[in-house]
């Protein structure tokens, strides 16, 4: 029978060499953790021309991209990129979300069935069984009976799992503990040979050693604030450089964490995608084959130092460096221009509310744990001395459905009355109730960002939309303090993102009409001609790739 098995396979293989396959040896994605749409226009002086602006100045660039729901969060971008979907079709709604039946907490891509492998510990427990429907990737792999390669490279496990999808070959996300690069049994049952040599270069070790010096003189920071800037929570309570890590650490006892907060996370992700592209000898053969890059310490700088940080435009200057690093490796393995890159963001980010209130403008917190004390007390009042509120999770509220049911209320009533009480609190601007989102798919608006954020077996009774510019307070906030920067809204500044794409079939252009993240998958599978994934419900921006 397993001969048999081969022999078929063989015939198929065969079969497939014979169509007429679209001549892209391989595809690069490369995501950005909280990058605004703006942050190009603001860095773009302090660039160089091998960079971001490569991509954008000679491909396609869509200047009015968006994420079309509302609570943005980097696990579901990486759905929505590579799966041409919203939260609402492929089920990743947050970074983690309450499971009722559990009653718990759950993060988006762990899975306790596996193992890690590359380390001793639960680094690697993660799959994407969560995930709905296909990827980018699987389609790739399907398209030709498994003959593409599909590579997936992040910083975290989400970061790499959500993109690759169930096919994949090598997804591979940093472990802070040992400061390896690691996976999931899911994926395979070893590391390749490459990756075992890597780990023992010890990079993150030799990064630990380094202190973080701005890259230009200091007059060249003039898109930021100053370096003692009030606006800061710093590394460890420090929030002007140098940033000497060793000194950081010391008797913190916290392995590597610290490194996500530097630029030198994205260096060691850069490098090891370098590695991957020779390694892999990816675009070798006949058959696309993709690789999935994103670099998240823009996102967790942010949060610490602020959008308008010397620290984050240190970094992006940076960053720039490295995009061009993976270009020019390109160039050398493939050839120039003769590969596709697309760039983009998970989510945007806002300025910290105490920053707006300073320049003038509307902004605050809100405590959620009063908030749901307050909810609970009227709907006490209204329903019966019982526990109403089960949960609060990343701008959801659950209601405890026994209850409910207990008390025989209807569950679209009590959902009504608790919206209706939320937006009289100050900071709030919409809470939706799900059974107008499960019974009513409004066209545009708000209500569509929230109708395509709702997944109905994983999602809250109620999605709270903040006004602009507050944040949300929760036990698990630093010493309730403002944060640096905020995201989870359905505003521009959270939704409005970078996109190009660059390279083999991608014309020159500038796009100006409004595109979805969700188009970006449905482009590239139109362009090498193969199905898009299950639940894609963007539509190809033609203007990429069409001349006619």
């Amino acid at each position: 029978m397993k001969k048999i098995f081969f022999a078929v396979l063989a015939v198929l293989i065969c079969a497939t060499s014979a169509y007429p396959q679209p001549n892209v040896p391989v595809i690069v994605g490369i995501v950005v953790q909280q990058m605004r749409y703006d942050a190009i226009a603001r860095y773009s002086y302090t660039m160089g021309s091998n960079g971001f602006l490569r991509i954008i100045d000679q491909g396609t660039y869509c200047t009015n991209a968006y994420y079309d729901y509302m609570l943005t969060e980097p696990a579901p971008a990486y759905a929505t990129i590579y799966t041409g979907g919203n939260p609402s079709n492929h089920g990743i709604i947050s970074n983690n979300w309450y499971d009722r039946l559990l009653r718990k907490t759950v993060p988006s891509v762990n899975d306790p069935k596996y193992v890690t492998v590359g380390a001793d510990n639960s680094s690697g427990q993660a799959s994407p069984l969560n995930l709905l429907g296909t990827t980018l990737g699987d389609e790739l792999k399907l398209s030709n009976f498994k003959q593409s390669k599909v590579i997936s490279i992040s910083w975290n496990d989400y970061g790499a799992v959500l993109p690759a999808g169930r096919l994949a070959d090598g997804v591979y996300w940093f472990d802070e503990k040992t400061g390896k690069m690691v996976s999931s049994s899911y994926y395979t049952g070893d590391l390749p040979q490459w990756v075992k040599e890597f780990n023992d270069r010890n990079l993150a070790a030799s990064y630990m050693q380094r202190n973080w010096f701005p890259i230009k003189n200091a007059s060249e920071y003039r898109a930021s604030l100053p370096d003692n800037s009030i606006y800061e929570h710093g590394i460890e309570g420090r929030s002007t450089f140098p940033y000497n890590l060793k000194e950081l650490t010391r008797d913190k006892g916290n392995g590597y964490q610290v490194l996500k907060y530097t630029p030198w996370a994205d260096d060691l992700i850069c490098e090891f995608a370098a590695q991957a592209i020779e390694k892999e000898n990816l675009g070798g053969d006949e058959f696309t084959d993709l690789l999935m890059i994103n670099f998240s310490a823009p996102g967790y700088i942010s949060d610490v130092f602020g959008i308008r940080s010397m620290e984050l435009q240190d970094t992006y200057i940076r960053l720039d460096y490295s995009i061009a690093t993976i270009l020019a490796t390109l160039d050398a393995k493939i050839g120039k221009g003769n590969y596709i890159v697309f760039f983009t963001a998970d989510r945007g980010s806002s300025d910290s509310p105490l920053f707006l209130t300073d320049m003038g403008m509307p902004a605050r917190q809100i405590n959620v744990q009063n908030t749901m004390i307050l909810l609970e007390a009227y709907l006490r009042a209204l329903y019966g001395d019982e526990k109403w509120v089960e949960q609060y999770s990343n701008h959801q509220v659950y209601l405890n459905r026994l209850a409910v049911e207990r008390y025989k209320v209807p569950l679209d009533q009590i959902q009504n009355m608790a919206s209706e009480f939320l937006v009289q609190i100050d900071g709030i601007d919409h809470a939706m109730p799900s059974n107008i989102l499960t019974t009513s798919r409004p066209s545009n608006g708000i209500w569509r960002q929230a109708a395509n954020s709702f997944c109905r077996n994983r999602s809250g009774d109620i999605i709270i939309n903040l006004s602009p510019g507050w944040q949300d307070i929760t036990p698990q906030s630093q010493g309730g303090t403002f944060s640096c920067s905020a995201q989870n809204s359905a505003y521009n500044h959270d939704t409005h993102v970078p996109l190009a794409f660059y390279g083999k079939g991608i014309n020159m252009r500038t796009v100006n009409r409004r595109v979805s993240i969700a188009d970006i998958t449905p482009t590239l599978a139109t362009l090498i001609r193969i199905l898009s994934p299950d639940y894609s419900s963007g539509e190809p921006i033609y203007e990429a790739i069409d001349d006619k």
